[in-house]
């Protein structure tokens, strides 16, 4: 009797062995799109953050006028682990680490921080036409990337590897 327990018990245990091993897979892919996805959204809402602040702190203000107005600009930097908000006057507000696995790119416009003129406008001097690519690391085919066009149109592109072939 003992016997057959024991081998009902390692039946039981090698199916669920096996369920697990087909099951983890997917699970991690999931998780992997679903980060990736919750930090491009975040991105786009931090970027455009960043573009309404720029339509404030760019004004002429009396208070501000021995600042240039670039200075008083909020830039967004890019890094691979993350990204920060600087706030005008070159302190740091916020740095934002992404979930774990998830990682970020600047495939234009290499290490030129993210800022906006008073219009909402892409800054010249700081940025343009730029395109992230956020990703985790061992997916990277189902990368996402924002995109930030000369007229400061900030949008998500899913698909392709490179966004100027559809346009």
């Amino acid at each position: 009797m003992r016997g057959i327990m024991l081998l009902e018990l390692l039946v039981v245990l090698s199916i669920l062995g096996i369920v697990c091993a087909a099951a983890l897979p997917a699970a991690r892919t999931f998780y992997a799109r679903a980060a990736v996805e919750y930090e491009a959204m975040h991105l786009i809402a931090e970027i455009r953050r960043v573009q309404a602040l720029s339509r404030v702190t760019a004004m002429e203000l009396y208070m501000l006028e021995g600042r240039r107005s670039w200075k008083r600009d909020p830039r967004l930097e890019i890094y691979t682990d993350g990204y920060a908000l600087h706030r005008p006057f070159d302190g740091t507000v916020r740095v934002h680490e992404p979930l774990p696995l998830v990682r970020f790119e600047q495939e234009t416009a290499h290490g030129k921080r993210v800022a906006f003129d008073r219009n909402g406008d892409i800054a010249w001097e700081w940025s343009r036409n730029m395109k992230i690519r956020v990703y985790a690391v061992g997916y990277e085919q189902d990368a996402l990337r924002v995109v930030i066009d000369q007229a400061a149109r900030i949008r998500l592109h899913r698909g392709a590897t490179n966004v100027d072939e559809e346009e």
